[in-house]
């Protein structure tokens, strides 16, 4: 009689115990959101070039800016970081889908006011920012350095944008070196 009370409390409590418990809602593939974080401290690595991406300044905080040609700025920024897998040029453009007035920056390694390693307002129509070696500000890169590109406003503008940085295959590159470190293990 003891052990039949016993295994009914124990089922009682447990009931109870998974009753409480919400299952957890894993987000769908390709939601998860790739925006770039609110400062240099905080910002959102981008794993592989090519990379495409889109998110919005609504709702972030003005940390930067910089005369590119133009200052004065108020505009919230988001901020990306990547670590350079070659050495070689980047492209990096908003021009493909931004939907206010931008500014780009780069910084290289470090965060130093007033001296961005990189800077646009305004080569495409509609005031969208870019550099590549068409807008004749290209991004060089040096394996294993690290860039941080600020995607901003001009005076007080925000809204959503499109990032798109080409120049380069490092996914391909990391999979091979990765591949290559796993193969040494096993030899």
């Amino acid at each position: 009689m003891k052990v039949a009370t016993l295994i009914a409390c124990l089922l009682v409590l447990a009931t109870g115990a998974l009753a409480e418990k919400a299952p957890y809602n894993y987000p769908a593939a390709g939601a998860i959101d790739r925006q770039g974080g609110d400062t240099i401290e905080t910002a959102t690595a981008i794993g592989g070039v090519p990379f495409s991406g889109a998110g919005t300044t609504v709702g972030y905080i003005h940390n930067y800016d910089e005369v590119c040609p133009y200052t004065g700025s108020t505009s919230p920024d988001v901020v990306y970081s990547f670590v350079a897998c070659d050495t070689g040029t980047l492209s990096i453009t908003l021009c493909g889908g931004s939907g206010y007035d931008t500014k780009l920056y780069v910084y290289h390694n470090v965060y130093t006011p007033g001296a961005p390693y990189r800077c646009n307002d305004d080569y495409c129509p509609g005031y969208v920012s870019e550099l590549s070696v068409a807008s004749g500000n290209p991004v060089p890169v040096v394996a294993g350095d690290i860039y941080y590109i600020v995607v901003d406003g001009y005076y007080g503008a925000s809204g959503s944008y499109t990032i798109d940085i080409t120049g380069m295959d490092c996914t391909t590159a990391t999979e091979e070196s990765t591949f290559s470190s796993a193969k040494a293990l096993y030899r």
